[in-house]
């Protein structure tokens, strides 16, 4: 999936508790928005990723550790969401593979998510 910096970069914002980069990311990206809402334990909006993006559903199933789903990221050729998920868990050369690829807004994505989980 391809994300522009700025719906990543709200995303982050939004996880961190900005309530206007919330309203702005449901804008930008209602997929987001819903794995916003999915990565806080919201079960409406998991179900509504399982129906409507599922490769975001993996990436919450990956974030909290599911390493089936770190490996469907993989064959799907998510590297970048894959990456993420492996970051959070604490794999340095994720964070590596994410710096060296100048993905910085996926770098502090993932320690948004890291600061909730």
């Amino acid at each position: 999936m391809i994300y522009t910096k700025k719906q990543i970069e709200l995303l982050s914002k939004s996880i961190e508790g900005d309530k206007d980069a919330f309203k702005r990311l449901v804008v930008e990206s209602k997929s987001l928005a819903a794995l916003e809402s999915a990565l806080r334990g919201n079960e409406e909006a998991t179900n509504w990723l399982l129906k409507n993006e599922k490769i975001l559903a993996i990436f919450d199933s990956a974030v909290d550790g599911n390493n089936s789903a770190v490996r469907l990221l993989l064959k799907r050729k998510e590297f970048t969401l894959e990456a993420v998920a492996n970051y959070i868990r604490g794999d340095e050369k994720a964070f590596e593979w994410l710096k060296k690829h100048k993905l910085n807004q996926y770098i502090k994505l993932a320690r948004s998510i890291k600061s909730i989980r």
